[in-house]
Formats: structure tokens, sequence, C-alpha cells
């Protein structure tokens, strides 16, 4: 058991405190991460993270698995400044408002092809599963490590990689050249303090995440001898979840 990793990062942070009724926070990552294994089971179908070939460790030097190139997240709360008092029912309506948001968008995971067996027994005697770090051999001159999902399967999808035989012990294919699609979500909320007498009021609120109901999808079938290949919409994407709460402060 033997590995390196290595980080570099560009973070960039501003942040408002609150006045004028209204904070925010916006916090933005530039980054690489690149080691020769992320975990013990990296996210690959299952993939045990054992170099596919002992011999040659720094084959499977690539980006970790929790190489996130971009990541910007952010936060707003706004309080309504209108009748802050909340004198009468008016008041008490419209009264002790507040809206906040808050945002993720990131790079998309990187994942592996592998080859869905270890034909020469390379690996053989070492696990019964390591047999998936197996990796195939690249079939296409295109840079497959800048395409997103949509374009590999344009590109030719299985296709663009060939599994390799029991007279080949290892395929040429990198680790972690292929990357999932990234992430987008964002939230609401929405707060209501009802002031019902001096040092007691009842908080009401609403909150949405994945507001925009967009499906996030997460890392495909990675073995290209699987019908399933590159298959992302076979993962759970999310969906939108809306929460209510109604409390009383005395």
């Amino acid at each position: 058991n033997a590995s390196s990793s290595i980080y570099h990062s560009l973070q960039v942070s501003m942040d408002k405190r609150l006045s004028k009724n209204f904070s925010a926070g916006v916090h933005y990552t530039w980054s690489a991460f690149i080691d020769t294994a992320s975990e013990i089971f990296n996210p690959s179908s299952g993939e045990v993270a054992v170099a596919q070939d002992s011999f040659n460790l720094r084959a499977d030097r690539g980006r970790s698995a929790y190489d996130r190139p971009h990541r910007l997240t952010g936060n707003v709360v706004y309080e309504l400044p209108i009748f802050r008092e909340q004198k009468g029912v008016v008041g008490r309506v419209l009264g002790g408002w507040q809206i906040n948001s808050f945002f993720t968008f990131q790079s998309g995971a990187p994942f592996t092809p592998l080859n869905g067996s270890d034909p020469a027994g390379a690996l053989s005697g070492i696990d019964s599963l390591v047999g998936s770090a197996i990796r195939p051999n690249l079939n296409t001159t295109l840079d497959v490590s800048s395409m997103n999902i949509i374009e590999l399967l344009r590109a030719g999808g299985r296709s663009l990689f060939q599994p390799i035989t029991a007279a080949q012990r290892v395929g040429n294919a990198g680790r972690n050249i292929l990357r999932a699609d990234g992430i987008g979500d964002l939230g609401l909320g929405f707060l209501k303090n009802i002031r019902v007498r001096e040092g007691n009021q009842l908080q009401f609120r609403a909150d949405m995440f994945n507001a925009t109901n967009t499906r996030n999808f997460g890392i495909p079938e990675g073995r290209v001898n699987s019908t399933n290949f590159l298959n992302q919409w076979g993962t759970n994407g999310g969906n939108r979840r809306n929460t209510l709460g109604l409390r009383s402060t005395l």
C-alpha cells in the first residue's frame, strides 16, 4: 500500500456582513487534485483502489476522485424592511419576512473507464474484486478527458475504448480520464416571524432545496463491456424537496 497526492488551489471569498437588512457571501475555488489512489473503493462501478499494474504505479497517477476544478458557492439573506414593528393586523401579515438563498455550482467527478474483466489475470490472487481495476485501451485520438458524457456518446461511446484480451496484461487508458456532469443547486427559503406579544413569537419557514428541480446526475457505469456504459440517466439525479416548519419562541 503506497500512494501520493498533490493539491493546488486558488480560493477567493467575498462576504457582506448584515447591514441595511442584507447579507451575502460568495466563495470560489479553482483547484487541481492529482493522486495515485483516492479511496479504498473508487466511484467507478465498485473499482477497488489498486493499481492495475503493480510494476508501474506511476501509470495510475491521474485526477483524484475528489478533484473538482471549479466550485462556486454563495448565500444571500434579505430581511424585508416594511412593517418591521408589526403594528396592527396589516403589520403582522406583511412584516417580519425574510428571504434567503444559497447556491452551489461545481465541476463533475472524475471516473475511470474500466475493462470489466481481468483476462490476463494481472491482479489474480490479490482480491476477487480487483479485476475491476483493469482498464481498456484507448481506441481514439480524441481528448476524452475534455469531453462531457453527451459528447462522449456522440463520438462513439464504448467504441472509443477497446477491451483488452488475455494476450495483453493491462490497458493503456489512464485512470480517472473521464468526468461526470457537474452539479448546479439553487436553494430558496422564506421565513416569517409573527410577534404574538412581548417576548413571544411564532416563526414559519418554507425551504426549497434544488428549487429549479435540476437533475444532477451521478457517476455513470464505467465498465466498457456493460450495456449501461456512460448511462448517467440511470443514476439518481435528485429532485426538488420542500420543507415547512413552525415553531414558537417564548
